[in-house]
């Protein structure tokens, strides 16, 4: 088994500085849409959309639809209307490391889901969530249950206030009548604490059992942390989870025990021995209660969010089950998009669910429901509608963005012979790139980065501003031309001298090798 390099969020895309202009500046982004965003009422096949039923589409295909019962009440019919808006500010769970709490803020309301942004990190890293997530909290919630809150890019943790924050930037805290209350699911048993150890199923590897310990306890749920392997394996989960165990049920039952990541002998591992050495309990075996069978069968239809594309919610059916997953199948796509999931991920619904919320759904795809207007683009991909496009980067494109005028005073002006375009041209401007691959500068320190910066001609006085900022070398990899002259206030010239050496660092990885910045290696 391998672990995996961590993931960073960085934190370049912050206009959330102390100052108030940067607030002011963020608070109009904020109004803007998104360049990706695709109105829905812009595509053609949004008539098709809108004379589609669930009623005549089950009786078409002689489907049977999934019993609303089989839900559970964060994938069921909500209760309460969805009252968050874009711009309001909570505190909530970073997804890729659910040990991780985070300043967030709306980006986006669709139905009963929100958008959510972390303040003060780049947009790639918003996700999808529903309003009554157990992931969310209102402002305060952290420092009342003593937990760690992750702070906007430019503010000191100490110094660190709320309501300070939402006034200096003119901001809205969610307010808390908003988030669901779960105490009607009952208390956590009292025999179920922080450190206690347990095996539990790693649902990246389902066939996985694994050591692990109760990381953390928030109202009815549980962090399940894999002793020795990084937080983003962890999981939220409900006690009478079937993914959690007590110590010995392996045993018991026939399975693989996988031993902690460096444990001397995994063949031969002992639970006695094991909770001697690190001075913890096991969980009482008799506090684990036996959830009920999911219900769950092959051929029932109901809706789900699209994984590949989240913001969607598409007319699915179950294909396959086992003991905790569904197997789902967008209806009218092909069979490679098919994938698994828990069967009580908030991220699957009863029929009915987006029309109840007013949340879009995207049906299946026929092929003369859709109609291309003049010019339009078409996707090769059958059904698509274009949402989660990008635009391709085009030569010229790249050609402009590494523009050579600043740099000319570090060239001969009659150089002895013609330089191809590419990365050895740009490394002649930029002496001081040569050689350098983009790992090795992701592992600098905030002291190279602005050693580095103090290098290039004419740029020695910014390097101080990197160390300000507290740029480390995944941080300077990820800067965007827009984040060094609007962000850091760097003149246009250096800006650029700057930019395209960070380019020339991207262009430099060597791609046979680890990707340092964002490879992940699946555990097994």
């Amino acid at each position: 088994m391998k672990q995996p390099n961590r993931k960073r969020k960085l934190n370049m895309d912050s206009k959330e500085h102390l100052n108030q202009d940067g607030c002011l500046e963020q608070a109009e982004e904020e109004k803007k849409p998104m360049d990706d965003a695709t109105p829905l009422s812009h595509d053609p096949s949004v008539a098709a959309q809108e004379a589609w039923s669930w009623e005549q589409y089950l009786t078409e295909q002689k489907a049977i639809a999934a019993p609303v019962e089989l839900f559970s009440k964060d994938q069921s019919f909500p209760e309460h209307e969805n009252g968050f808006q874009v711009g309001m500010r909570l505190e909530g769970i970073d997804p890729r490391h659910p040990s991780v709490f985070c300043v967030l803020s709306v980006a986006e309301v669709c139905g009963y889901r929100l958008r959510l942004h972390f303040d003060g990190y780049l947009s790639c890293y918003d996700f999808w969530t529903n309003a009554g997530s157990p992931d969310i909290h209102p402002i305060g919630w952290c420092e009342k249950t003593k937990h760690e809150l992750h702070i906007p890019k430019g503010y000191r943790k100490d110094k660190f206030v709320w309501m300070d924050y939402l006034k200096a930037c003119k901001l809205q805290n969610a307010p808390k009548k908003l988030f669901r209350n779960r105490s009607s699911n009952g208390p956590m048993p009292k025999e179920f604490q922080v450190g206690m150890k347990l095996e539990a199923i790693d649902r990246k590897n389902p066939s996985l059992v694994c050591v692990a310990t109760i990381a953390d306890i928030v109202e009815d749920r549980l962090l399940v942390h894999f002793d020795n392997w990084d937080d983003s394996y962890d999981y939220w989960c409900d006690v009478n989870s079937p993914y959690v165990q007590p110590v010995g049920w392996c045993q018991e039952n026939g399975r693989t025990l996988i031993a902690p990541q460096g444990y001397p002998d995994p063949e031969n591992f002992s639970w006695t021995e094991y909770l001697e050495a690190t001075q913890t309990n096991a969980v009482p075996a008799k506090v684990f209660k036996m959830r009920p069978p999911h219900g769950f069968l092959p051929s029932m239809r109901l809706e789900a969010v699209d994984r590949r594309n989240p913001r969607l919610i598409r007319v699915a059916t179950v294909i396959d089950v086992d003991d905790q997953r569904v197997k789902v199948h967008f209806d009218g796509w092909d069979h490679k998009y098919d994938y698994w999931m828990d069967a009580d991920s908030p991220d699957i619904h009863p029929i009915g669910w987006c029309d109840v919320t007013g949340h879009p759904l995207e049906v299946p795809y026929r092929a003369n429901d859709v109609k291309i207007l003049p010019g339009q683009a078409v996707c090769p991909t059958p059904g698509c509608r274009g949402i989660g496009h990008i635009r391709e980067y085009s030569a010229e494109q790249t050609q402009q963005a590494l523009h050579q005028s600043v740099f000319m005073s570090s060239v001969s002006a009659h150089p002895f012979r013609d330089l191809p375009l590419g990365r050895e041209q740009h490394c002649k401007l930029l002496p001081g790139v040569a050689n350098i691959q983009a790992g090795e500068v992701a592992r600098w320190t905030v002291e190279e980065v602005a050693e580095f910066v103090q290098s290039l001609l004419g740029c020695e006085e910014h390097a101080k501003c990197f160390k300000k900022e507290q740029i480390d070398g995944k941080a300077f990899l990820l800067l965007t031309q827009t984040d060094i002259v609007k962000v850091m206030k760097i003149k246009l010239g250096p800006a650029l001298k700057i930019y395209n050496s960070i380019l020339m660092f991207r262009n430099s990885q060597d791609l046979s090798g680890e990707d340092s910045l964002s490879g992940q290696e699946a555990r097994g």
